[in-house]
């Protein structure tokens, strides 16, 4: 059964890292943004994350060494830039259970695509790799700094590759003081799994030692997360629902989160149940394109009542460009 994993203006449309001066001058001024999809809704920001052309790429050697792994540096000039730290932090907490699993920023860089026929220069690589020296796997998490996400909609162009025994994820979180607190919807892809499986859960799954079966599903997906695919979760008033490829693949009511949250993303294993446990030398992956958030509905009802540019970056043409879907003087 699924663990509970320990662990964005009005108006401002930020474009991040390499979308060229051009492109940006030539986004439209946004009141709001409406979604769509079954779960359409009214936003209030939006943010997008482009790794598709960072600069220096480079694959790190593994650290094996516990500690050095733990506090090792950052890989990329990137990740110390304000582009990247105004939202998001690294992770280097410590999980102890069945193998011994640190989170390293080691293993967060940025990589080169190498594909046949690349849609992108590079890409963001979160990596779990289990250490033949040490007996130890170290982990990748980003988590955003602030806490304050409360209904959303968002994005990640991803793919998931690598050996069995790792989980990769995209979330939000809120720490509750007791297990029954916890609130947490998860996009979840397993290694061991079939790769046309996908796990979407509202947490927690287990109270007290007892199973609620309601809160997570086991989802057929058309095609492989081992290939390019947009992945969504949109968390509206009382409902999660999740998107691949824009197609609503399921939905769930129960156990919904309610309040503010941090929102992560991760690739990990520590040889429980869950994850299984990797064999030693082995890795795997989540490669990321690129991230989008629109979040902080107004939860008002339509028509938008304060919003002169209503913006959709579902009916846009590029990642990251709204488009005005109706303005008003």
């Amino acid at each position: 059964m699924i663990p509970s994993q320990t662990h964005l203006r009005a108006s401002v449309l930020t474009i991040l890292s390499s979308l060229t001066p051009q492109a940006a001058a030539a986004t439209p001024d946004c009141h709001c943004y409406l979604t769509d999809g079954s779960s359409s809704e009214y936003f209030a920001n939006q943010k997008f994350f482009d790794f598709r052309n960072i600069a220096d790429p480079r694959v790190p050697p593994p650290i094996d060494d516990r500690d050095g792994s733990t506090n090792a540096p950052v890989t990329n000039a990137y990740f110390s830039s304000t582009d990247f730290t105004n939202t998001w932090s690294i992770q280097t907490w410590i999980d102890s259970r069945a193998v011994y699993n640190t989170y390293s920023k080691n293993d967060v860089y940025i990589e080169s695509n190498t594909d046949a026929d690349p849609a992108s220069r590079t890409y963001l690589t979160l990596r779990t790799y289990r250490h033949p020296a040490g007996n130890f796997q170290s982990s990748a998490e980003i988590q955003s700094v602030s806490a304050n996400y409360q209904y959303l909609s968002m994005r990640m162009y991803s793919r998931t590759r690598g050996a069995a025994g790792g989980v990769t994820a995209m979330f939000t979180y809120r720490a509750g003081a007791a297990e029954a607190d916890v609130q947490e919807a998860d996009v979840e892809m397993l290694t061991s799994d079939a790769t046309n499986q996908m796990h979407y859960t509202n947490q927690p799954t287990i109270v007290d030692g007892v199973a609620r079966p309601n809160a997570t599903h086991q989802i057929t997906i058309p095609d492989a997360w081992t290939s390019w695919r947009t992945h969504r979760y949109d968390w509206t008033p009382g409902s999660s629902s999740w998107y691949v490829d824009g197609e609503l693949v399921d939905t769930n009511q129960f156990q919904a989160p309610v309040d503010p949250a941090t929102i992560l993303f991760n690739a990990w294993s520590n040889g429980d149940k869950w994850s299984g446990t990797m064999a030693s030398g082995q890795s795997a992956q989540l490669q990321i394109q690129w991230i989008e958030i629109i979040y902080n509905s107004t939860a008002e009802p339509s028509p938008y009542p304060h919003c002169a540019n209503v913006c959709s970056f579902d009916r846009g043409t590029e990642p990251g460009v709204s488009l005005v879907i109706s303005s008003s003087p």
